[in-house]
């Protein structure tokens, strides 16, 4: 059997020998049909014969059985280097153009492979034939060896091309270049005249770059495509973007476009065209920069046209310069021609804006451009479009700033247009707009001259400080706008438009850094306009040091404005302590002092009192400030009783703001005793009763303010002050039921409920002025929410004051009126209901005081029935039990109700006065046990009366027991009502 095989064999083997001869003359064919790298393949195919004929000797000298396996592993190799070639004879001239590095790389890689298989091969299968083992030795080392160079100059464009190198195609000129580069390269001489032929190559690249899906072979597609067609673009419209040869018919009238003035590379007209050695022009920096990108790639210096290895030596074409120069001049003149006629011949918008966009190209061309514009009459004509619509208005806005620019007789000439329909353009909506109006506004404000005119014109202050504002403004308009005001500040009128507009600095910078006259005009302009608290405070931080200053100027007017001026600031009491620091008090002092030939006039004095009375009522520090040159506080004596002076000899003006003054000093913990102690010691107490008299409002309700805050600690002399007559106090009263804000009325009712309770004199007058009844009604009103939106926030402090008032009321009730008052009323369920109710410790307090009160008296009203007499025969039954009483209080013994009696018990008040017994204020848990202990009085049951606040209290005898205390401790004023 194994005979019969080796009769098999060597067919077989002769066969697979004849099959690799076969395979490498097919790819030797195909080698001849590639269509690059023509060289590198030439070079592959002659190895590939070497191989054959190695092979085709082997069939008659050799060990064909032993070179199975070489041959079985060099077709594997061959059938690679036949993929390789086949891609490179379908592929686009393009695609192998970008894989040039590639398809170099794996024609070598293949060739090394097979040259060690080669070498592989033993000598046993050569049959000792040293002469064909050398052959094939050598044939090896050679594959091993061999190298396949790609192109210099296309390594160097496919480098180009990558995406690091994207700044050398930002260049137009080297686009252009480097497309002419790759056409040339894939066998297009001459792009311009074939483009359909690199058209046809771009198709083919697609499909190739769609079949791959690589992500690096699409961005190379889309970069060459992008180059194609901006060399379309050019190549068929030269110098259309820069020239605005736009498709026009009033542009029949031009000089056409010579193809010798456009330069090749940029597709523009040459302004400093050079010739090359072989006689090709160019734009001389385009040109330049194609050397150096030459250079920088390491590249050969070509002509982008030719192809041609040139010097980059240039010489200027002048002859050429100067007919391109004429040429345009020409044109230039002819297109503002153009722009006039169009301009003025009311033709459509659409040509309106074809003419303005001409009219920019031209001025930025060429400067003189700008003064034909202006000989020719087109500025005033311009600013007549600002009417049109959106697209020529922004266009119009555009042109103007582009003829401003560096020319102030222009800007004059636009100046002495109607500025109002720019600034109209300011607050339109369009942002293209609004930016336009804002820049040729900016440029306009460069011209000293034109910055009144400016800010004479409604509305540009106030819309450029709003865009300032705004967050939605582009930056690059917001800083234009920051510009332009910075410009418009050089002069003083509008330094106070801005500053009524919130842009203050200017203003505040003038008054600290300008000469007296500017300091004087802004002082003024400060206490003119009007400030939100930021600005004030911003001001006072600024310039309150100058100001005060300024009140020290022999200058009358100086001082006049900077006080008017601290007038304004002062009304913010944060800036209290700023002002203080600055100085302010001792040349306010001085001012309502003085006296003789050298006092301030009646007006600045009372301005004076009113920034005192503002600083000391801000809550600043001012108590421990000397205000004049003996170390006087405002609270010493000297300067209390000036002001008390100053109060009752000057007119209502400068007393209304004195008192203010007194009213801030009387709000301070540190100044009020020793406010008191001076207003004894000057006797003003009925002084300043009498001003609650005054006709003028101002002053009458600060006098009821001041005294309000006195009557704290002066209430027994204010209560004898009022007695006098009663006209004060009917006042008082009277202002509770006015149409006056409820602030005042809470002052005059907290200024009642301070005075001494149990003056029985003064409540008798109260009650005579009809206070009690005045009192219910406004509660009433409270309750059913009769209150304006405004007065809110005053009805705790006017309450609090109203139950105060009642309390007094519960202090008399021995008067008989007064008694049938608090029963007609029901008294007991009032101040039960007002405890329930909740409201501020004083108010709660107080009604617990009342409760107390009015039990007190409940022992003496309460009465016990005689029995029912009986009737019939048990009337002579003389041992029966008399028939017990039903329906009488259990504490008091007597038949009770809230409303006569004043019980507690049936007014249901235990609970609450025993819920007031774990309050925070210690005040309100006393006047609550007061209350509960008059159920603990020697005058009724006390053994009932603490059972049943332990009832209340659920938890035992606790709440006795503390009232117990209370008695205990208190024992002489539970037993005084008794």
């Amino acid at each position: 059997m194994n005979s019969d095989l080796d009769l098999l064999q060597p067919p077989m083997a002769e066969a697979a020998t004849q099959f690799l001869v076969d395979k490498l003359a097919d790819a030797i064919r195909a080698c001849n049909e590639v269509i690059v790298e023509l060289d590198n393949f030439q070079n592959f195919a002659d190895l590939l014969d070497s191989i054959k004929q190695v092979f085709i000797d082997l069939e008659d000298g050799g060990d064909i059985f032993q070179l199975e396996a070489p041959m079985r592993e060099l077709e594997q190799e061959l059938d690679e280097a036949l993929g390789l070639i086949v891609l490179c004879t379908v592929r686009s001239r393009i695609y192998l153009l970008f894989h040039c590095r590639v398809i170099s790389k794996q024609l070598e890689d293949v060739t090394h492979r097979m040259g060690h298989i080669l070498a592989s091969i033993p000598s046993s299968s050569l049959r000792g034939d040293d002469q064909q083992k050398s052959v094939v030795d050598d044939l090896a080392l050679e594959m091993k060896s061999a190298l396949f160079p790609y192109k210099d100059n296309e390594a160097k464009l496919c480098q180009t091309l990558e995406p690091e190198n994207r700044n050398i195609l930002s260049d137009v000129g080297v686009q252009q270049a480097i497309l002419m580069d790759i056409a040339r390269t894939v066998g297009i001489e001459d792009l311009s005249r074939n483009p359909t032929a690199f058209r046809i190559e771009l198709d083919l690249l697609r499909r190739d770059v769609e079949d791959s899906k690589n992500t690096n072979d699409m961005r190379l597609f889309g970069v060459v495509s992008d180059l194609f067609n901006k060399w379309l673009q050019l190549n068929e419209q030269p110098s259309q973007s820069e020239e605005a040869l736009a498709v026009h018919p009033c542009h029949k009238r031009l000089e056409p476009l010579y193809e010798a003035f456009v330069c090749p590379l940029t597709k523009q007209v040459m302004q400093d065209p050079v010739t090359l050695e072989n006689g090709q022009t160019y734009e001389r920096a385009a040109i330049e920069r194609w050397f150096q990108e030459c250079k920088e790639n390491g590249r050969p210096i070509l002509c982008p046209m030719t192809g041609q290895e040139v010097s980059t030596t240039v010489k200027p074409s002048l002859a050429l310069w100067h007919t391109i120069e004429e040429w345009t001049q020409r044109n230039e003149q002819a297109r503002m021609e153009i722009v006039k006629q169009i301009i003025t011949s009311g033709k459509a918008d659409a040509d309106i804006a074809f003419a303005l966009s001409d009219l920019q190209i031209l001025c930025r061309k060429n400067r003189l451009n700008k003064h034909r514009a202006r000989t020719e009459g087109l500025i005033p004509l311009i600013v007549d479009l600002l009417k049109n619509s959106e697209e020529v208005r922004c266009l119009a806005l555009s042109s103007l700033r582009l003829l401003a620019e560096n020319d102030d007789d222009i800007k004059e000439e636009i100046g002495a247009t109607d500025l109002k329909r720019v600034v109209k353009c300011l607050s339109r909506e369009h942002t293209k707009e609004r930016e336009g109006a804002v820049y040729l506004l900016y440029e306009l404000s460069k011209s000293y001259s034109l910055c009144n005119k400016i800010g004479e014109t409604n509305g540009a202050i106030l819309i450029l400080v709003g865009i300032l504002s705004s967050n939605s403004e582009d930056v690059a308009v917001v800083d234009h706008a920051e510009k332009a005001l910075a410009n418009l500040e050089r002069c003083d009128n509008n330094v106070k438009q801005m500053a009524e507009n919130g842009r203050l600095q200017p203003l505040l910078k003038r008054l600290v850094e300008g000469p007296e006259e500017v300091r004087i005009e802004m002082a003024e302009d400060l206490s003119i306009v009007p400030l939100t608290s930021e600005d004030k405070s911003r001001a006072a931080q600024r310039a309150a040091f100058a100001l005060v200053e300024m009140l020290g100027s022999h200058n009358s007017v100086a001082r006049a404005t900077a006080l008017k001026a601290l007038r304004s600031l002062s009304t913010l009491p944060s800036n209290g302590n700023l002002l203080i620091e600055a100085g302010v008090l001792s040349p306010l002092m001085r001012d309502l002092f003085i006296v003789g030939p050298n006092q301030v006039p009646t007006k600045q004095k009372e301005i004076s009192a009113g920034v005192l009375a503002n600083v000391v009522g801000s809550g600043a520090n001012w108590e421990t400030v000397s205000v004049d040159k003996e170390g006087n506080f405002l609270a010493s004596e000297k300067i209390v009783h000036n002001f008390l002076h100053l109060v009752s000899n000057t007119g209502p003006g400068i007393g209304a703001k004195v008192l203010q003054v007194l009213v801030g000093l009387a709000s301070s913990n540190k100044s009020v005793t020793r406010l008191v102690q001076h207003i004894r010691s000057a006797g003003a107490t009925v002084s300043l009763i009498q001003f609650l008299e005054a006709p003028q409002a101002d002053l009458r309700v600060t006098a009821v303010k001041l005294l309000m805050l006195l009557s704290s600690h002066m209430d027994q002399e204010l209560a004898d002050g009022l007695r006098v007559t009663t006209r004060q106090l009917g006042t008082l009263i009277k202002l509770l039921d006015s149409d006056q804000p409820m602030e005042e009325q809470a002052v005059a009712a907290g200024l009642l409920a301070n005075l001494p309770m149990r003056d029985y004199h003064l409540t008798r007058a109260m009650l005579d002025e009809g206070a009690p009844a005045l009192l219910l009604k406004r509660l009433d009103d409270l309750k059913r929410g009769v209150v304006r939106p405004s007065d809110r926030r005053h009805i705790t402090p006017f309450k609090t004051g109203m139950v105060g008032i009642l309390v007094r009321f519960t202090c008399a009730l021995d008067d008989q009126r007064i008694l049938n008052l608090a029963s007609t009323y029901n008294f007991t369920e009032l101040f039960t209901s007002l405890l329930q109710s909740g409201g501020s410790d004083e108010l709660q307090n107080s009604a617990a005081k009342a409760l107390e009160n009015l039990s007190e008296k409940t022992p003496q009203l309460s009465s016990v029935p005689d029995p029912p007499k009986p009737r019939g025969i048990y009337r002579l039954a003389c041992f029966k039990q008399p028939t017990p009483l039903i329906g009488l209080c259990p504490v008091h013994s007597g038949v009770c109700t809230s409303k006569e009696t004043f019980c507690l018990l049936h007014a249901k008040a235990l609970l609450p006065l025993v819920s007031c017994l774990d309050h925070r204020n210690p005040s309100i848990v006393e006047a609550a046990i007061g209350a509960l202990s008059t159920l603990l009085m020697d005058t009724v049951d006390m053994e009932r009366g603490s059972q049943k606040i332990s009832l209340v209290t659920m938890v035992g005898f606790s709440g006795a027991t503390k009232c117990r205390r209370y008695t205990t401790n208190f024992g002489d004023h539970a037993r005084a009502s008794n």
